[in-house]
């Protein structure tokens, strides 16, 4: 007769959630995964996916607009946006029937539905019945987060979650916050047509963005229409007949009002612990989130977290890591794996998108002072993104003087596919200048950025080499004429 019910309880079915609960069944661990709504998560049901759809659905919009410059005379009229909200809902529907309780159950774990309690820290009530495990991994995610702006109770305003339950565009909308999921909805709304301003406290949009791209990419949108007010605070909202008032204050005390038909919060999340009794479990937390170690371990010793609960990060990329780091130390404690973000890697879906992996310029001369090289190439060179008219961008790879790897920073076209073929090399170490030896298809954007930017680097590499440059001075009939190559790539 087994001690528990369950080896592995997995609360939470989300991104998280699911990583954690097949990496267990995986090696053989009975699994019960508990999932409080609909099994899918925050990022598949509220926020990546329908944000990545809205922002499709503008580009194919934009795209029909913008048919003169690829010679064609279409002229649509008016692009009714009415029904977008509800291609939104088919896409959630169509990517929730990937992750059915049937294929979970098809793989050796058992599913309940419910808000789950701890009693102690080996057992949970769920539906009035004591449910007991070896493991815990609490993966419940979060939600989006709230501020106490004057009037909030009384104004209408949407979040993240509640903007597509719209049942028509707006015309205008307010963005309050200009961290990623701000940009990413200031960016989909506008090419929708709607009218957009975003409203920062902070000095700067994207905060944790290099600063060159993120001025780039501010001036861009800038460009396209979109207003941005960064070093706003945010003051009281106020219903005015068919509109929302915002009144927001500058650094140097001035006050405006700004109107729009609708408003939006994008200020972060908060996590998703009430209900669960973590303290009946001696599972310390703060507002942030429950507090884990590196390796996922709660103070209860067998109880581990991960994912938007912990406050870490709080992308899916991020939850799946953990999720796995989690799990492999639950179930195979001899592992003792750590999380280490070092290799993480993100993109701010706006249009055009942002990439990031590793260190930002700024943090690199933190770190090595001017001991680094930067390799820059801009989308004008790149001849795919002429033929497309789409030559708006650069790309940033950030190294050391030995060319190791450190900093992948994309803006543009298919930013979120190329730095992807840089993270490998970066990931495994190897000096940026091996991209050389890589053919790629032509014409293609990874042709036009990753393999010019090895070859770059290469040219480099044997500049720097000293019996390289000794053979070009002494061999008759050479002479180092790298730089004049490096300049036409």
């Amino acid at each position: 007769m087994p001690k528990y019910n369950y080896d592995v309880i997995v609360i939470g079915g989300g991104v998280a959630g699911f990583a954690a609960a097949g990496m267990a069944t995986g090696i053989g661990k009975r699994v019960l995964l508990i999932e409080k709504d609909r099994l899918g998560g925050s990022c598949n049901l509220h926020t990546c996916m329908p944000t990545k759809a809205l922002i499709r659905a503008g580009i194919v919009r934009d795209t029909l607009v913008s048919t003169e410059k690829f010679g064609l005379g279409f002229s649509p009229g008016h692009i009714g946006t009415d029904k977008v909200f509800r291609y939104v809902t088919r896409v959630i529907d169509d990517v929730s029937k990937l992750d059915t309780v049937e294929s979970f159950q098809e793989m050796g774990i058992d599913i309940k539905f419910g808000s789950p309690e701890f009693l102690d820290n080996h057992r949970v009530r769920l539906d009035g019945h004591s449910i007991s495990g070896g493991k815990f991994i609490i993966a419940t995610g979060g939600r989006p987060a709230e501020i106490e702006i004057n009037g909030y109770r009384d104004a209408p305003y949407l979040n993240n979650q509640t903007v597509f339950n719209l049942d028509k565009m707006p015309a205008s909308i307010i963005i309050i916050g200009g961290g990623p999921a701000g940009l990413e909805f200031a960016s989909a709304f506008n090419l929708l047509g709607l009218e957009v301003t975003v409203v920062e406290l902070a000095d700067t949009i994207l905060t944790r963005e290099d600063g060159e791209l993120v001025t780039m990419l501010s001036g861009h949108l800038t460009e396209r229409g979109i207003k941005i007010l960064t070093g706003h605070k945010s003051l009281k909202l106020k219903k005015a007949g068919a509109m929302t008032q915002l009144e927001v204050q500058n650094k140097a005390g001035a006050s405006s009002i700004l109107e729009a038909e609708a408003v939006l919060l994008t200020i972060g999340r908060q996590p998703n612990i009430e209900g669960l009794n973590l303290d009946k479990a001696g599972v310390k937390y703060t507002g942030k989130g429950i507090t884990v170690n590196q390796r996922q371990k709660t103070s209860a010793d067998n109880i581990y977290a991960c994912g938007d609960v912990t406050g870490i990060y709080q992308m899916a990329a991020t939850s799946e890591y953990q999720a796995l780091v989690a799990a492999n130390n639950a179930v195979i404690p001899l592992l003792k794996q750590k999380a280490d973000y070092k290799h993480l890697i993100w993109v701010t879906f706006t249009e055009p998108p942002l990439a990031h992996a590793g260190l930002t310029e700024e943090e690199a001369r933190a770190k090595y002072g001017n001991n680094i090289r930067i390799y820059r190439y801009d989308y004008k060179s790149i001849r795919r993104a002429k033929m497309e008219q789409n030559d708006f961008g650069l790309a940033k790879f950030i190294c050391t003087k030995n060319f190791k790897l450190v900093g992948i920073q994309i803006l543009g076209d298919r930013a979120e596919e190329l730095a992807h073929e840089a993270q490998v090399v970066k990931v495994f170490g190897k000096p940026i200048h091996r991209l050389h030896f890589v053919p790629h298809a032509y014409p293609t954007y990874a042709e036009g950025i990753i393999k010019r930017i090895g070859d770059m680097a290469y040219l480099d590499w044997m500049s720097s080499n000293p019996f390289i440059r000794l053979g070009l001075k002494i061999m008759p009939g050479f002479r180092n004429n790298m730089a004049a190559v490096k300049s036409k790539l």
